[in-house]
């Protein structure tokens, strides 16, 4: 039949015949990308109905893969506007080229490669099982439960009316249903529906989407796994031959349960493998792609991946590392003030990698048992579940990020010491966590020569890879005429924000920028308005680094006036969009609330916007008299 092995990955999947569309190329790349797939699944002996091994298998679909790939960079190609001074993969983009396994980042350091991880194969969800069996009034019963054990060994329960302690319904009580089963037959019947359950899952997960017969097959199963989980179990399974006497009750209670472990599930993010979005605001402006490449250098190291010559070799022939052979060991520590975006370059890696992000905030009064465990009190009994940190580490691929690594006292800090040298493990007792494969572990912390600033402790420091991350510079020299010009990485985050300047791509902007500040000519005629616009923006920032060298100077004993918060990135966004909001490049200053002799547009978005946070501190009266002093030096 034409419809035969259309599931198996033979060495007939080759690019069709022109006329060739990108459409049709990338339908054609997707389908290579499955067959590869599903033929490194095969066993190492196998062979295909035309007698290739697997080797020749493969080699014959990344041949037709590479066929592809030239055809399409052949295609006219639209630039993203938005990608200026580097070559990074949006989720979707990379989802096509799936099948090479690595994003690429130039920059000034040449090009670093970062592998993406796939899925795990398996990830431990919460599943309803039977509770003990208990006798009350002659008959057996037994309370049905949600447990999810983890790859660390704990395991979690919930019963019905218990708090719940993870996602956005924390500190909400699942919802009571009735999930008491009567004697063995129920249970039995219980233990049948969920296995015809998985059973229907399975056959769903596995069609084939080319099939001619997709559509009706996938059609029946799903309206079967739909009358399970809507109470209408009874319609699926013959429960009078499991001795249940109303069978339509018992599919009611039956459906009330699957659909209570669905939903947690859904809620708990630990189940869905929690891989952040790609955030439409994060620009990798050429600042920040050279802070992207680097830390992507520094976890390839922490993986064993610190060798050139593999991870070309690994590219090259779209191979995978083996997370287990590799020499993984240690943590990169980013180095940073509050604002600059470390918590935003991590969140990105693990976007654009597709790692399920794991954040743990440490402090001081932190213990060892809280670095392993929560306790919560679930039933009336007090319960131990496991810590981010144990359920980041037993997650195949994901990052733990250790936000101000460098508040955890020396002596608790040691609980890391097996974690990040070669053991790559946890040693609890009786118990070995091993930290499960492709792990990345990053520590954030704020520079230590700030007053009040922690050491990082020394058992961490001498197992991590450091890197400084600060703002963007302000200003900096020509790396050709040694001239000195101003810096467009946060203009180009901060455009975004304003209105005026949405029908500017980033080239386009770019152009004006330094046309207008550092000596290029202008490309045509600019609005005077847009001008003022762009100048005022310029002010803006210029304002936000004249605090950040007045905390830096004060933290560091440098500077006399004191200042405890600067203007960060998040605090420059919210100036814009003010600036934004209230058209402050038109209007009349004069008749704005609160607004001062002398101050220009740039200066009252900064006021209007940082000024309100000073009462919300200590101190903050100290902020407000030099950010008032800096506003008074006109700057421009």
């Amino acid at each position: 039949m034409e419809t035969q092995n259309q599931d198996k990955p033979e060495d007939t999947l080759q690019p069709e015949a022109p006329p060739l569309t990108p459409t049709i190329l990338k339908e054609q790349r997707e389908k290579l990308i499955n067959a590869l797939e599903k033929t490194r699944l095969l066993p190492e002996d196998h062979i295909s109905g035309k007698g290739k091994t697997k080797s020749e298998l493969l080699e014959a679909l990344q041949n037709a893969m590479k066929g592809v790939n030239d055809k399409l960079g052949e295609m006219p190609k639209e630039i993203d506007k938005t990608d200026t001074e580097y070559d990074v993969a949006t989720r979707a983009e990379k989802k096509m080229d799936e099948a090479v396994h690595y994003l690429t980042v130039k920059s000034a350091i040449g090009i670093t490669k970062i592998p993406i991880c796939p899925p795990p194969a398996s990830v431990s969800k919460w599943e309803a099982v039977p509770g003990e069996m208990f006798v009350e009034g002659g008959k057996k019963w037994s309370k049905v439960a949600f447990e999810k054990k983890s790859g660390a060994g704990f395991s979690e329960t919930l019963r019905p009316g218990d708090e719940v302690s993870f996602g956005q319904t924390k500190g909400e009580r699942l919802e009571v249903i009735d999930n008491i089963l009567e004697g063995r037959d129920e249970l039995q019947a219980f233990n049948e529906t969920l296995k015809t359950l998985a059973g229907l899952k399975n056959l769903y997960a596995e069609l084939n989407p080319d099939a001619v017969d997709y559509s009706e097959k996938a059609s029946k199963i799903a309206e079967k796994i739909e009358l399970i989980r809507t109470g209408k179990a009874n319609e699926v399974i013959d429960f009078s031959k499991l001795k249940i006497s109303d069978p339509s009750e018992y599919s009611e209670r039956i459906g009330e349960i699957i659909q209570t472990q669905e939903y947690l599930q859904e809620v708990d993010e630990g189940s869905n493998e929690f891989v952040p979005s790609i955030d439409s605001h994060f620009k990798l402006t050429p600042f920040y792609t050279e802070k992207f490449a680097w830390f992507a250098e520094l976890v390839n190291r922490q993986l064993g991946l610190g060798n050139n010559s593999l991870m070309e070799r690994l590219s090259e022939s779209n191979e995978l590392p083996e997370w287990e052979k590799l020499s993984a060991k240690g943590m990169t520590v980013m180095v940073g003030p509050r604002g600059a975006g470390k918590n935003k370059l991590a969140e990105h890696y693990c976007s654009a990698t597709e790692r399920p992000l794991y954040r743990y905030s440490c402090s001081p009064d932190k213990e060892e048992r809280d670095l392993t465990y929560d306790v919560v009190l679930q039933d009336g009994e007090v319960v131990k579940i496991p810590s981010r940190i144990i359920t980041a580490i037993s997650t195949p691929n994901s990052m733990l990020e250790l936000d101000e690594v460098n508040l955890l006292r020396p002596a608790v800090s040691k609980f890391f010491n097996s974690l990040l040298d070669g053991d790559r493990a946890l040693f609890l007792n009786d118990k070995v966590i091993k930290v499960a494969p492709g792990v990345v572990i990053v520590g954030l912390m704020n520079p230590a020569d700030y007053e009040g600033v922690e050491n990082l402790p020394e058992t961490i420091d001498d197992r991590s890879n450091v890197m400084s991350f600060d703002y963007p510079p302000f200003r900096k020299r020509d790396s050709l005429t040694n001239a000195e010009i101003f810096t467009h990485d946060e203009a180009l985050i901060l455009k975004e924000n304003i209105s005026a300047l949405a029908p500017f791509d980033d080239e386009s902007f770019v152009k004006i920028w330094d046309g207008l500040f550092n000596g290029k000519p202008l490309d045509g005629f600019v609005d005077p308005e847009i001008v003022t616009i762009i100048k005022d923006l310029k002010n803006i920032i210029s304002i936000a680094n004249r605090t950040r060298e007045t905390v830096r100077a004060y933290k560091t004993r440098t500077g006399e006036t004191r200042m405890e918060r600067d203007l960060s990135l998040r605090g420059l966004i919210e100036a814009a969009k003010f600036y934004s909001e209230k058209q402050l490049w038109k209007v009349d200053l004069n008749k704005m609330p609160d607004h001062k002799t002398g101050w220009n547009a740039s200066q009252y978005a900064v006021a209007a916007t940082y000024l309100p946070h000073v009462r919300t501190y200590r101190r903050g009266d100290s902020d407000a008299q030099a950010l008032e002093l800096i506003l008074a030096e006109q700057v421009r």
